[in-house]
């Protein structure tokens, strides 16, 4: 009878220490939870900045084949030496509607013009880079902007990884901008 009592009050309930261990293991598993959120929602602003970069990067691919004259006279050749700080100026007018009798290089300013300002408005401070190579007759393309996420990173590893896809007048500024690079047979 004496065993009985014993066995009955093991069983009444679980003890303190045992409710608090079972809420420090819930507890570690939601914060873990929320790290993991955070994360992955870093991750899908990520791509979808490099989804959208590579959609201009196609558009401009097609301005300039369907402008090679301009491309090989070096008129889309663009270098700046850092990232837009400013939404461009409008498009000139000029080329707006397809009966007006435009250049080359007045298209090709319009397309410059038009890019530019769709490439600031899609991406952060989105600013592209071209440049004609005559020798492989291609043009090189970057696309480059500051992504929000990688700023807060204080890995000067990660920074170089963002960096190396840029060409070299992009890999010194700071804050390091993401990059992608293209190049476009002719």
């Amino acid at each position: 009878d004496m065993s009985m009592k014993r066995s009955l009050r093991a069983q009444r309930g679980a003890s303190l220490i045992e409710v608090l261990v079972s809420i420090l293991i819930v507890s570690v598993g939601i914060v873990s939870l929320a790290g993991l959120l955070a994360k992955s929602t870093q991750l899908a602003k990520a791509s979808e900045f490099r989804s959208v970069a590579g959609l201009l990067a196609a558009d401009m691919a097609d301005r300039v084949k369907a402008n090679i004259p301009a491309v090989t006279a070096g008129t889309y050749d663009m270098t700046p030496a850092a990232l837009q700080a400013a939404a461009p100026g409008n498009a000139a007018t000029a080329c707006i509607s397809a009966a007006a009798a435009c250049t080359s290089a007045q298209m090709a300013a319009y397309d410059l013009a038009q890019w530019q300002q769709t490439l600031f408005n899609g991406l952060p401070s989105g600013t592209g880079y071209l440049q004609y190579d005559a020798v492989g007759q291609a043009v090189d393309l970057w696309l480059a902007w500051l992504d929000p996420t990688a700023l807060a990173v204080g890995n000067d590893e990660e920074y170089k990884n963002l960096t190396s896809n840029c060409p070299a007048a992009f890999q010194a500024l700071d804050p390091r901008p993401s990059c992608m690079y293209f190049r476009v047979g002719l």
